[in-house]
């Protein structure tokens, strides 16, 4: 795919990297030079020092042929008026980042295809983590359908030193992997789950609860 980026604070300057190498023809805008240079030497990109609301920048950069314009610079003005000009070459799609999250109705209302808001996420995380004991991590899929957690077997919970086959089928949960110290396994129905064993987890988000106490709870 072709991907323009613009802005390469910590969330473009992350994307940039995992998106780099795989396929990708990534083209980088920022209007710092010192970033650009700093980059370049990190990134496999096409680097350019520049405004990304600044038409000539954007065709610069290749907008005709883009796929995906993503715009993650530290102000959210700027985002908004980049993805709308990108919008006016007919990109499939645009992602641009908020800062206050109470403007993201606004962004999606003017048709910029994908909203984002690191603080909300934050917020968002955090939030379910302290709403959740025993949950270590996790990971909202399915549009919000289904959670991945990610879960310390406690030594009383009814789980504790039983093969997964001995639990029964379940369609509320599926234990995608098991952590035996540092080593991760894809578990079958012979595995067993041992006491303060990580494990991660597909769940369906109206049974997290009830799956949180089953494995973390005695």
């Amino acid at each position: 795919m072709y991907i323009i980026i613009a802005g390469m604070g910590r969330v473009g300057f992350t994307l940039a990297k995992s998106l780099a190498g795989k396929n990708n023809d990534l083209v980088i805008i920022d209007k710092d030079k010192k970033i650009c240079e700093s980059v370049a030497g990190e990134i496999d990109a096409l680097i350019i020092n520049g405004d990304c609301t600044n038409i000539k920048t954007l065709e610069n950069a290749g907008i005709d042929n883009a796929d995906i314009f993503i715009a993650v610079t530290g102000r959210q003005e700027i985002n908004l008026i980049s993805s709308l000009l990108a919008k006016n070459y007919k990109i499939p799609k645009t992602i641009a980042r908020v800062s206050e999250p109470e403007y993201k109705e606004v962004f999606e209302r003017l048709n910029v295809d994908v909203v984002i808001s690191p603080e909300l996420v934050a917020a968002n995380y955090i939030e379910k983590l302290i709403n959740r004991p025993g949950i270590v991590d996790l990971a909202i899929v399915g549009g919000g359908d289904a959670e991945i957690l990610e879960l310390i077997i406690d030594s009383n919970s009814k789980v504790a030193n039983k093969q997964i086959k001995e639990l029964g089928k379940n369609k509320k949960y599926l234990i995608i992997a098991v952590y035996e110290g540092n080593e991760l396994k894809i578990p079958d129905g012979e595995t067993e789950l041992k006491p303060n064993d990580r494990i991660i987890i597909l769940v369906k988000k109206n049974a997290v609860e009830e799956v949180r106490k089953l494995f973390t709870e005695s």
